[in-house]
């Protein structure tokens, strides 16, 4: 034999003596154990790197989705319970059998001035995120038409009859918000109606040469009117992004609103805001109270969103409001700081334009003293001193509880929709520039390549 053949014979031999001792090894640790447990045991050793592989395996499918892909926790907002309470009370003692809103036990009546807070509030409600019945919400929602003939708003007891300027807009309001709840129902409140109702309410109470919100053929104009007013206007353009509506400028619309307030509401000199101008006499009369500021305040707010321009800005009138109307314990009066007449309808607007304006810090303090001291039996009172409670008490109180949340939802949706508005010039402008440039660039090739 050759030496390469009898080397490879060594090999394989030294290989099966190996395989031989590692035989009796194995036979050695089988021997040492009994039954099942013996070879369960022989198999662990073996195979020990499988054993942990399948044992990390094992513990990490159970440990990964509790850890990472656990669901998130169900947080109940803490005033759920608080809204689910009013709005049984509303239910059981202040609606009709046909599910109507009623004043109070007593006057088993609706109005549309309660059918327009009701819709406004269930609406506010809604879009907070708290929850809900949203085929009844929407049934509730959807009462602010029963408000509503040929595109004005009417008395509920008589359909021939407008309601008062203020309300008319406070209307529109309420359909602006109205439709957020109900665009899977875009038959019940649409785009169009919304603007004809606009324009309807536009054509009947602007005073086009003075751009005053009056009356006709009355002699007062109301600070309280143009303040409403300036407010659905400068929202519907943030809302929507129009511009023009049927020859409706809105910042021209809105800019000569606040120039009239200025001239026949406003004192600078005194820096005292005026509640009532008569026109029989040129006279600005009464102060304003701070439901005409609290209005004022928030139209300002938006309208200086769009660039318009008072003389006072939101933020001085809403801390004059603090200053004159506040008391050390955040009660808000209807007078000044020290008379009596504390109503839930302006603790709870104040909180709601204090938030829309991102003063949370005063927003909570104010609904604090709501939930403190308006709140009793479930529901809330009309008046600190008195035990009162009626639906509008209790949906004033509900537009306080809803005022933080509906607040952010508002804010982003005018910002988003300014800014998407407002892109469009700069594309324009961009392209034009762009085409301008390409044009250039172009000629120039053409007259390179005539020279050549």
């Amino acid at each position: 034999m050759k030496k390469q053949e009898i080397d490879d014979s060594s090999t394989e031999i030294k290989k099966a003596r190996e395989y031989l001792k590692e035989s009796q090894k194995n036979l050695a640790r089988l021997k040492s154990g009994k039954g099942v447990k013996r070879k369960f045991r022989f198999l662990l050793k073996e195979n020990m790197f499988l054993v942990i592989i399948i044992s990390l395996m094992l513990i990490l499918s159970i440990v990964l989705p509790v850890v990472f892909l656990r669901p998130d926790p169900i947080i109940r907002d803490p005033m759920q319970e608080h809204v689910d309470t009013t709005i049984n009370l509303i239910l059981t003692n202040f609606t009709d059998n046909t599910g109507l809103p009623i004043i109070n036990e007593t006057m088993q009546t609706s109005s549309s001035e309660l059918l327009i807070l009701s819709s406004l509030t269930y609406a506010l409600i809604a879009q907070a995120g708290f929850e809900h019945d949203q085929e009844d919400f929407q049934t509730k929602i959807s009462q602010i038409i029963n408000t509503l003939e040929n595109d004005t708003f009417i008395t509920y007891e008589n359909r021939s009859e407008p309601l008062p300027i203020f309300y008319q807009f406070f209307g529109l309001y309420a359909l602006l918000q109205s439709k957020f709840i109900l665009e899977a129902s875009s038959d019940i409140i649409s785009s169009a109606m919304i603007q004809n109702v606009l324009l309807k309410t536009l054509d009947s109470y602007l005073f086009n040469e003075k751009w005053l919100i009056i009356q006709p053929f009355s002699n007062s104009s109301y600070l309280i009117d143009q303040a409403m007013a300036i407010w659905v206007l400068a929202t519907y353009k943030l809302l929507t992004g129009n511009i023009w509506v049927s020859g409706y400028h809105f910042e021209s619309l809105i800019q000569g609103l606040l120039d009239s307030v200025s001239e026949l509401f406003f004192n600078s000199t005194t820096n005292i805001l005026y509640q009532e101008y008569d026109h029989s006499i040129n006279e600005s009369r009464n102060y304003a109270e701070v439901e005409d500021l609290i209005f004022f305040t928030v139209a300002l707010s938006k309208a200086e969103r769009l660039y318009t321009n008072f003389e006072k800005s939101s933020y001085n009138v809403h801390q004059q409001i603090i200053n004159d109307f506040v008391d050390d314990e955040w009660f808000v009066h209807a007078i000044n700081a020290s008379d009596e007449e504390v109503y839930i309808k302006n603790q709870a607007l104040f909180t709601l334009v204090s938030y829309l304006m991102n003063l949370g810090n005063v927003g909570i303090e104010v609904q604090n003293k709501i939930t403190e001291s308006f709140s009793m039996n479930k529901g809330f009172i009309e008046k600190v001193g008195e035990e009162d409670i009626t639906c509008q008490s209790c949906l004033y109180g509900l537009v306080a509880l809803a005022s933080k949340n509906w607040s952010v939802i508002e804010n982003q949706r005018e910002i988003y929709t300014a800014s998407t508005s407002a892109s469009y010039p700069v594309i324009i402008s961009v392209t034009l520039i762009m085409i301008v440039l390409v044009n250039k660039v172009l000629r120039k090739k053409v007259v390179v390549k005539r020279r050549w």
